[in-house]
């Protein structure tokens, strides 16, 4: 639990992480298919990849359920940033590539619903708290498309997984930063 001071700190740092994870979820989901035929896989591989960046992320939700028995709430989603950053570094490598956008799904698929009870534990009394971050998490599938394509044209199609992987990073960091900040 937080105090009142530091209340509104804590939230921005959930809304920070929501918006972030949403943005690279929508990166990978819409960038993927071109930096994986940009790099030299086929259409068909492409989108199979791109299929199974998907699937991970549906098989990561029900993972957590039994996760969430035995792991804390922060150790799962620092997990899950650090597992997400390294696949996004790996998808850097043009062999390596569509696997390492399955793994990102994989460790993405967490952060979402292990997210939500971890800021309902540290701010119970904020009862809005969860509505605010879900609903400003949406600015990560607004937001992003348009200021991940203006990056890629500047940097190139082959930085997709570097871009996303400087995001995630972002997102490791204020990981750490909620857990120190929401110990008990």
């Amino acid at each position: 639990r937080v105090r009142a001071r530091g209340l509104a700190t804590v939230l921005g740092a959930f809304v920070v992480l929501y918006v972030l994870h949403v943005a690279i979820e929508s990166g990978v989901g819409g960038w993927e298919p071109t930096h994986l035929e940009t790099i030299g896989y086929g259409a068909t591989a492409a989108a199979s990849a791109t299929s199974a960046f998907w699937l991970m992320m549906t098989v990561g939700r029900f993972l957590v359920a039994p996760l969430a028995l035995r792991w804390s709430a922060p150790a799962i989603i620092v997990v899950s940033c650090a597992g997400m950053t390294g696949c996004l570094l790996l998808a850097g490598i043009p062999a390596a590539a569509p696997y390492a956008y399955a793994g990102a799904g994989l460790f993405i698929a967490p952060i979402f619903p292990t997210g939500l009870p971890w800021l309902l534990r540290t701010a119970p009394r904020a009862h809005r708290a969860g509505a605010l971050v879900m609903a400003a998490s949406m600015v990560g599938g607004v937001a992003a498309p348009p200021a991940l394509g203006m990056a890629i044209e500047l940097a190139g199609v082959r930085a997709v997984p570097l871009i996303l992987c400087a995001i995630s990073t972002v997102c490791l960091l204020t990981t750490g930063w909620l857990i120190r900040a929401t110990r008990p």
